[in-house]
C-alpha cells in the first residue's frame, strides 16, 4: 500500500513537472497566453462536475494514474485544476517574466521536493506531517536554477526560499494548504517586494 501510494506520488510530481516545464516553454514563445489558459480552466472545473455524476472513459484513465483517491469522489483532477487556477493568477497578477520564473519555481521545486523527499528523506518537516527537509532543501536548489532563467539571481534566490516554505506547510488552523495557488503567488509576490526594495 505505501509503495502503491509512493508511485502514485511519483507519477502525479512527474506530471506535474513535465505539464509545468512544457506550459512555461510555451508561455515564453507566445504560442499560449492567458486568454487560451482561461477556457482551458473553465472547462476542466466543468469536466470535473460532470465526471462527479458520470463515468467518463478518458478522464477515468487520468484519475486512475494521477489523482489521490480522497479527491475522486469530491473534485476529480482538483491538482491539475488548481495549478492552472494558480498559473491564471500569477499570469494576471505580475510582469511575464516575474509570472514565468514564479510558475517554473512551482512546477520544478513543489515536484523535486515531494519526490526527493520521499525517496532519501529521514528529517521531518517542521511544518508538515507527511514531508522532509531533505526534499524541500533538494526542491529549493532545483526551483533557484529554473527561476535562474527568467529573473535576476537575488530576486530567484528569496522566491525560490520562500516559496519552498510555504510549500512545506501542510495544514494553516486545521485546513490543509492548497500550494498549487500559494506557492506560485508567495514566489511572485517575494519578487514584486524584492523589486520595489532593491
Amino acid at each position: 500500500m505505501i509503495m502503491e501510494r509512493m508511485s502514485l506520488e511519483n507519477g502525479r510530481k512527474l506530471f506535474h513537472l513535465t505539464l509545468g516545464i512544457f506550459i512555461t516553454a510555451l508561455l515564453y514563445f507566445d504560442i499560449i497566453d492567458v486568454w487560451i489558459i482561461l477556457p482551458i480552466t473553465l472547462a476542466g472545473f466543468l469536466v470535473s462536475a460532470i465526471k462527479r455524476r458520470k463515468r467518463m472513459p478518458i478522464t477515468e484513465w487520468f484519475l486512475r494514474r494521477f489523482e489521490r483517491e480522497e479527491n475522486i469522489a469530491t473534485m476529480p483532477g482538483k491538482g491539475a485544476l488548481y495549478f492552472f487556477v494558480g498559473l491564471l493568477l500569477v499570469l494576471a497578477l505580475f510582469p511575464k517574466d516575474v509570472a514565468l520564473a514564479s510558475v517554473i519555481i512551482f512546477s520544478i521545486g513543489d515536484s523535486i521536493a515531494t519526490m526527493v523527499g520521499m525517496r532519501v528523506g529521514r528529517i521531518k518537516h517542521p511544518l508538515s506531517s507527511t514531508k522532509f527537509l531533505e526534499g524541500s532543501a533538494a526542491g529549493f536548489v532545483w526551483a533557484l536554477l529554473g527561476a535562474l532563467l527568467f529573473v535576476p539571481p537575488l530576486e530567484a534566490l528569496a522566491a525560490s526560499f520562500f516559496a519552498m516554505a510555504v510549500e512545506g506547510i501542510d495544514f494553516i488552523k486545521g485546513r490543509r494548504v492548497e500550494d498549487n495557488i500559494t506557492v506560485p503567488l508567495v514566489a511572485g509576490v517575494t519578487i514584486m517586494i524584492m523589486r520595489m526594495l532593491l
